[in-house]
């Protein structure tokens, strides 16, 4: 048997799992999950996934929308997921992200994405986004796609896994 797949994600992988108005790609990434959790593929992410993950894009919502520290526990218990790979953001990463943000003008958070991901020599890096379509030459890019065929489908859906849309503003 070979080696599983490596998968990097970036944060739009997982916000999508979280977001209730994607339940089309939050039925991907949750399929793909069953999947890392079965050890079928491996999920990579940096630890700066958590930052991103967990704060809001609009910092001035208004505070009935912000989560609360219940809702930010949940979500930081999914990365504590065994089977979930985790690359510390050390000064190696540091600097690749820095050429990288340099040389092909990538956002500070993308660059540091692109950059873990390179260094794990990861099979491809996936993302709902376009942003890394830059260095699609240096790394495998593209969208999550289902990896379950339609008859296994039905029954792993029916294992719930981690946190759900509901529970999020």
């Amino acid at each position: 048997m070979s080696d599983p797949r490596r998968l990097y994600w970036d944060s739009s992988c997982f916000i999508c799992f979280l977001n209730r108005a994607e339940s089309d790609r939050r039925k991907i990434c949750e399929d793909i999950l069953h999947h890392a959790q079965d050890g079928l593929v491996e999920i990579w992410t940096s630890t700066w996934t958590i930052v991103e993950v967990v704060r809001p894009k609009k910092i001035s919502l208004p505070q009935s929308q912000k989560l609360i520290p219940e809702q930010i526990a949940k979500i930081e218990r999914m990365f504590e997921w065994g089977w979930l790979k985790k690359v510390q953001l050390d000064q190696l990463v540091a600097k690749e992200a820095v050429r990288l943000q340099r040389d092909y003008g990538l956002h500070p958070g993308d660059s540091v994405h692109a950059a873990t991901a390179i260094q794990r020599k990861v099979d491809v890096l996936q993302r709902w986004d376009r942003d890394f379509d830059k260095i699609k030459h240096l790394v495998t890019v593209e969208e999550p796609q289902m990896l379950t065929k339609q008859v296994e489908l039905i029954e792993n859906f029916k294992k719930q896994l981690g946190p759900i849309p509901d529970e999020f503003p």
